[in-house]
């Protein structure tokens, strides 16, 4: 692979500057911004002084000629000592100050706009610019932003009501899209090119149980404990221990709704329950492939931890230094994990309820209870 692919710049102004003894860009996609942060170390030498750069410059960081990151530096810190001088500089896209700071607009109401549209006034301000891959869906009839929240806020409530994710696009902007809208173009292979991988099975955040709870206006059909005591309840399997949570509906919902909530409770939790981390050499996918991209299916085959499936990237690290050079940290999740929550307004009974799959963690667990099984009948 060429290093000028895998070369990182940070360009200020025009200037380049680049030989970055260590570097590493984030995206995430709970994350509107994506974050870097850069570091310098030479041996000391008389009369030298800090690099020009300091905080709130305009930046843009460059993976080759490929743009990364364009935004704002953040912090910069230079250092020295009878050895060494050093600096380390770190920063955010543009859209980090959507995160950051207040929406203000007069009225802040809108009649009538879909989500890019609305994604567009409340970035404007900021200048950070908005587009979308594909269908962003129905305009909302009615939109207003609620006291004091930042413009971050209320562009996160236009995206649950149409389930989309916003994205930094690596030019300053945002793109809207569907979750798992995208595919990264080879697999995740052991013994082909991932250097390491670990995964996390963690049940703190499971239940035996889940009971949905609410209630729904009374009428000729509907009436008694049936409309002011509405449950519905889903059990998840790969919880053998009493382990209940009550989920009260903020709104009036009917059984099917309150079944489509537990149902869905029991199944996001479960697919958030597992984590799997993978590195890969290089930035690219392959080597002359782009970079590896954010909220794409993967395909996924590590024999060591059981896993031969596609799964979710949501969170990429580029991450380069003199040690191990240039490798690209992968988080992986189950696409189920960002299902969007259901409308808890009451729903008909011919709502289509939410599939009960094995999990990633379920599937772990039985296969490691027939492992155990088989050595101890080879040790009888």
């Amino acid at each position: 692979m060429s290093l000028e692919k895998e070369s990182v710049t940070l360009r200020l102004d025009g200037v380049d500057w680049s030989y970055w003894k260590s570097a590493e860009v984030t995206r995430q996609m709970d994350a509107i911004a994506g974050a870097f942060s850069v570091a310098l170390a030479d041996r000391w030498t008389d009369g030298a002084q800090a690099l020009p750069i300091a905080a709130g410059m305009e930046c843009e960081l460059l993976i080759g000629d490929e743009p990364v990151i364009k935004g704002y530096i953040d912090k910069s810190s230079p250092s020295f000592s009878a050895q060494a001088h050093g600096l380390t500089i770190s920063g955010r896209d543009k859209s980090a100050d959507l995160v950051d700071c207040s929406a203000l607009h007069s009225p802040g109401q809108w009649l009538g706009q879909n989500a890019l549209q609305l994604a567009g006034i409340l970035a404007r301000p900021f200048g950070v610019s908005v587009s979308a891959e594909g269908d962003v869906g129905a305009p909302l009839p009615n939109f207003k932003l609620e006291q004091g929240e930042t413009a971050f806020e209320a562009l996160d409530r236009v995206l649950k009501q149409r389930e989309l994710l916003a994205c930094p696009d690596g030019a300053g902007g945002l793109v809207l899209l569907k979750i798992g809208a995208r595919e990264n173009s080879i697999a995740l292979v052991q013994g082909e090119n991932i250097l390491s991988a670990s995964a996390d099975f963690d049940l703190t955040d499971r239940f035996s149980v889940y009971l949905a709870q609410g209630q729904q206006p009374g009428n000729d059909e509907v009436y008694g404990l049936a409309a002011c005591a509405v449950h519905a309840e889903a059990r998840d399997s790969a919880v053998t221990r009493y382990r209940p949570l009550i989920l009260r509906a903020e709104s009036n919902v009917d059984s099917a709704a309150a079944g489509q909530r537990a149902a869905w409770e029991r199944a996001v939790r479960a697919a958030r329950s597992v984590t799997v981390s993978v590195t890969a050499q290089g930035f690219r996918q392959g080597p002359n492939g782009p970079l590896w991209r954010l909220n794409a299916l993967t395909g996924v085959d590590i024999p060591f931890l059981r896993l031969r499936q596609r799964l979710m990237t949501s969170k990429v690290t580029f991450r380069r230094d003199t040690g191990s050079g240039s490798v690209t940290v992968l988080e992986l999740k189950d696409p189920a994990a960002f299902s969007p929550e259901p409308k808890e307004a009451a729903t008909s009974a011919s709502s289509s309820p939410i599939e009960s799959e094995k999990d990633l963690q379920t599937r772990f667990a039985e296969d490691a209870a027939r492992r155990q099984e088989e050595i101890r009948e080879g040790a009888r």
